[in-house]
């Protein structure tokens, strides 16, 4: 390993050499945790593997693998830098996309982050017509966690964020609130309480419900709910995968508390239902995260389909 450089120095040396097909060697192996199963994935020779490896080692002057008998692992290194290496071939993909839809359509990206219940909610109402009228515009809209929209604003890694109200508007940003949203008590349509008018706390306290993953409100809501009391049978499999917990809900005959938003789709069509049991249930409204200043005329257009159903209503 050779001796540290200076950050300034190592910046010029990575900038240099490049080495971006070294960084993909490098981080297929942190997936798949070897070099021979790497080596497969990239249809290169390990012996091409292992030197990239070592090469990308020597250039920063840190071990990112142990090399052990059973395989390799990452480092306290590996585990830090990875995630950027991650980012950096996530980038170049991202930069090889829009050369090609520029060379190919000369079509604009329009890059949207929405959090779950924006894509089932208010994404799956404007994005199609959206699509339909502007052809010439590419819109690449990707899941996000809540929790990490500011860090992805602060990164200008999109141009819209779908989302709820953040905790901070980052400067030079506008929260426009778009439709409300509330928790409902939703089941399959052939459960037991699908229909009844008279459901009472006891009848739902005797079912099995699906356990919501950990920080979202819907877990604070069942608390409320059955206070002063254990809460009822729960099957372990929290998720923030709407496919996952629909197929749970139906296929397990479980309850779940979950915004209306996630499950609009399937409530319009009764392959899930909401339980009639009164809830205090409102939740912060959902809308688009925007830059306050126009970017250009595929964002001005995205904003004024989205935007512009709500603020006819708001000034009604």
């Amino acid at each position: 390993m050779s001796a540290p450089v200076p950050h300034a120095q190592l910046f010029q040396r990575l900038l240099l050499k490049g080495r971006l097909r070294h960084l993909q060697m490098v981080a297929s192996v942190a997936r798949s945790g070897s070099m021979q199963a790497a080596a497969r994935a990239l249809s290169v020779s390990q012996p091409a593997v292992t030197k990239a490896v070592a090469e990308i080692e020597e250039d920063i002057g840190l071990s990112l693998f142990d090399r052990h008998a059973r395989g390799i692992r990452l480092t306290r290194a590996g585990h830090e830098l990875v995630p950027l290496i991650e980012r950096i071939l996530e980038a170049t993909d991202l930069f090889a996309q829009g050369v090609a839809v520029q060379r190919d359509s000369g079509s604009t990206i329009l890059r949207v982050a929405s959090v779950a219940a924006g894509i089932s909610g208010l994404l799956a109402t404007h994005a199609p017509a959206f699509c339909r009228a502007h052809p010439d515009i590419v819109l690449r809209v990707d899941e996000a966690d809540g929790r990490q929209i500011l860090n992805h604003a602060a990164r200008d890694e999109y141009d819209i964020f779908v989302c709820r109200p953040p905790e901070m508007i980052p400067e030079g940003w506008i929260f426009t609130e778009v439709e409300g949203d509330e928790h409902a008590l939703v089941a399959a349509a052939t459960h037991p309480l699908a229909g009844r008018r008279d459901v009472t706390l006891e009848d739902l306290y005797a079912c099995n419900w699906l356990m919501p993953p950990a920080g979202v409100p819907a877990e604070g809501l069942m608390v409320e709910l059955f206070a002063g009391r254990p809460l009822p049978h729960m099957v372990q499999l929290p998720s923030r995968s709407r496919t996952l917990n629909r197929a749970a809900i139906q296929e397990l005959g479980l309850i779940s508390a979950a915004p209306i938003s996630i499950y609009r789709a399937e409530l319009a069509n009764k392959t899930l239902v909401r339980i009639d049991f009164p809830l205090s249930s409102a939740l912060p409204p959902l809308g688009l995260l925007h830059p306050a200043q126009s970017k250009g005329a595929a964002m001005d257009r995205f904003l004024a389909r989205v935007l512009g159903p709500a603020r006819k209503r708001q000034s009604r």
